[in-house]
């Protein structure tokens, strides 16, 4: 790698966008280490018209005025240190999901045992994080409805406790769905701001006891959000946290406000105070779109967590356990 040729080519700016190219240099990278220590400096060339075998040579030198090198590590190197994915799930059940007893119902529970969004979207995340989490307890949450002799909330404990928000493995967020179906009553609307926080929260005490964990919530949804500018200032503030937010949308709604948090343009979230995401850390997945089979949502919705998370710990300087 050190000795691959690098060209390094010097232009003189136009504002018309068509710059004047000065000089060039080719040099490895260890070519450029030998400048750098010994203070000289290599002269520029100039192609000439005659060939490719003449170029003039200039007055105009390259000097390397700093040379550091730092090792990229990769996603691997950190799972391999024990890094930790702390999966976590928030399920939607306003009322727009439909009747769980009928089958028409979003949440509704086929007697054949045919899966379905949510619980194919739980089933199918969930056993491919579950592995990178050592004790296999998951922060399981509801929003969007009313549970047993309580207010709307929107984000409750799935398994019904009042204090503990987890429970025991994927089997456990599938029993404490199935039992939250019968136990609350389907209201709204769909916010995504206090979920968000809760999660948040978790991510930002970790800190106090380790760097090597990084924390991803699943949300299903079938609604558009009414909190749409409260999502983006929750969104913003967890960017500086060890946080993905995974996203998959269920039924036949318009999700375009959900691409605006996926941010995948390249256009970062803007909180009402007018900061800006550090990173991006939203990727949404209609359902619809990997029904047909070609990809699975697996596939869809992890493709971007190895570099949302390089990116929070490059940024931060943590290395992996070696």
């Amino acid at each position: 790698m050190q000795d691959n040729p690098l060209t390094i080519e010097c232009f003189n700016f136009n504002s018309n966008g068509k710059h004047d190219l000065i000089g060039k240099v080719q040099k490895s990278l260890a070519d450029l280490e030998n400048l750098w220590i010994s203070k000289q400096g290599e002269n520029f060339f100039l192609p000439t018209a005659v060939g490719h075998n003449y170029h003039k040579v200039l007055k105009s030198q390259l000097f390397v005025d700093k040379f550091s090198e730092s090792v990229q590590y990769t996603f691997l190197d950190y799972v391999a240190g024990g890094c930790e994915l702390n999966f976590m799930v928030a399920i939607d059940f306003t009322a727009s999901n439909g009747n769980p007893r009928l089958p028409d119902s979003l949440h509704y529970i086929d007697p054949s045992g045919r899966p379905n969004a949510y619980q194919r979207a739980i089933l199918e995340v969930g056993e491919v994080l579950q592995f990178y989490d050592s004790d296999k307890r998951f922060p399981s949450w509801g929003f969007g409805a009313r549970p047993i002799d309580g207010p709307v909330s929107h984000c409750f404990n799935l398994n019904g406790s009042s204090y503990q928000c987890e429970v025991e493995g994927i089997h456990g967020i599938m029993m404490a769905y199935t039992s939250a179906l019968h136990n609350v009553s389907f209201a709204g609307p769909t916010l995504f701001g206090p979920v968000i926080n809760t999660a948040a929260a978790i991510a930002s005490h970790s800190l106090s006891c380790s760097q090597q964990k990084y924390f991803v919530l699943l949300i299903i949804t079938d609604g558009v959000i009414t909190d749409l500018q409260e999502t983006k200032d929750a969104l913003v503030k967890a960017s500086d946290l060890p946080l993905s937010i995974l996203i998959v949308g269920v039924g036949g709604a318009d999700f375009k406000e959900m691409e605006v948090l996926d941010a995948d343009k390249g256009e970062r979230l803007e909180s009402s105070s007018g900061r800006v995401a550090s990173r991006d850390i939203v990727q949404f997945v209609p359902f619809r779109d990997v029904q047909s089979g070609e990809m699975s949502i697996v596939q869809s919705l992890l493709a971007e967590l190895p570099t949302q998370f390089l990116t929070y710990m490059r940024s931060r300087g943590i290395q992996p356990k070696s």
